[in-house]
């Protein structure tokens, strides 16, 4: 494969094509290197097509290839571990910790702290109905807000900007009631669809045959899993980030987020599957050593051994599930980056706003 010549001013008195309009760098380069008024014109044309390659951050300021997208989600978690990582623990941890501690402070967990066994005591505990479902209300909500927050950190990261959790945080005052809001509606939704449908098949179920209840559920159950689906990227995926970084209501968010995402769904659909694939195959890959060593302990350590087990428990239950979340969420945040850039040339905003700063300098 033949590697292409270094765009190059050309020799002066060379002739060159017509540009669009003339170079605000042509005069300039013409009175500090002595060039023809042509060659200057061709050098600033250059210099302009370099300036639209300008990437301040770890965000190309360009529509993004799903290399792009995996990359740079690594990127902003790897240059600020703790406005993402450190978030994402946080949120984590007291989705786990709080229904814990009100478990046993009601009296449902107390056998892990008398049991000489507290590992299996606090296996039996994570797995209590209390447990599950304060986790389950937690982790929607703290998922929620850190969706928000780490829109912001990628925002940031796209201009070249490294910004504290703390400034993070302050930048969603607000915003986070309407994006819980936001995160209700959506929940609401799904909830009331669901239950619409379940209410038919146990009609259908109460009113037909045996073989006309296969039948329909052969044939919706398929639909309506398309439809949660469909729903979850063109609606689902950028609202509560639409509601973070461009302040709208919930209404005018959600029909932000479809009209985004309009006719992007299966591209939006495979990078969301490998991404939560990976994610998932990374949890596991992570928690399999701390489960090991939950395993083990006991028998190698005698006493000491159960309480590093339970310790080596309750992190394989955090630490896994907080990397996949802060890595899921900013691949999320970076594909409403590329939307924007996509179909409404968002990254000419970010370069103008880019310029304007250094202007002000």
């Amino acid at each position: 494969m033949s590697r292409s010549a270094p765009d190059v001013p050309p020799a002066p008195g060379a002739a060159v094509g017509p540009t669009r309009a003339p170079s605000p760098y042509a005069r300039e380069l013409a009175a500090l290197t002595g060039l023809t008024p042509e060659a200057a014109e061709h050098a600033g044309a250059l210099h302009e097509r370099r300036l639209l390659h300008h990437q301040p951050g770890p965000v190309p300021l360009r529509p993004l290839a799903l290399g792009d997208v995996l990359d740079i989600a690594f990127a902003v978690l790897r240059r600020n571990p703790v406005a993402t990582l450190g978030a994402a623990l946080v949120v984590s941890a007291a989705a786990v910790l709080v229904p814990v501690l009100v478990a046993l402070l009601g009296g449902w967990g107390t056998d892990a702290l008398t049991s000489s066994a507290p590992d299996a005591a606090l296996a039996q505990l994570m797995e209590s109905g209390v447990v599950l479902v304060g986790n389950a209300a937690l982790g929607a909500v703290g998922g929620t807000l850190l969706g928000g927050l780490l829109a912001h950190v990628v925002h940031a990261a796209a201009v070249g900007q490294l910004i504290t959790l703390d400034e993070a945080w302050r930048r969603t005052r607000g915003r986070r009631w309407a994006m819980l809001g936001a995160a209700v509606v959506l929940g609401l939704a799904v909830l009331v669809g669901l239950g619409a449908y379940v209410a038919l098949f146990w009609a259908v179920t109460l009113g037909g045959s045996v073989g006309l209840t296969l039948l329909f559920g052969l044939v919706t159950v398929p639909l309506v899993v398309a439809l949660l689906v469909w729903a979850s990227v063109r609606v689902g995926l950028l609202t509560v980030t639409v509601v973070a970084l461009e302040r709208l209501g919930v209404a005018r968010a959600l029909a932000r987020s479809a009209r985004l995402t309009r006719r992007s769904f299966w591209r939006l659909f495979g990078i969301l599957a490998l991404t939560s694939l990976g994610a998932t195959v990374a949890t596991y890959l992570l928690a399999v050593p701390l489960v090991v060593v939950a395993e083990v302990a006991p028998s190698v350590a005698g006493g000491v051994g159960t309480y590093l087990a339970a310790g080596a428990y309750a992190l394989a239950t955090v630490v896994p599930s907080a990397i996949a979340t802060a890595y899921v969420t900013c691949v999320g945040a970076v594909l409403y980056l590329d939307l924007r850039m996509r179909t409404e040339g968002y990254d000419v905003a970010l370069r103008s706003g880019l310029d304007a700063a250094g202007a002000a300098r």
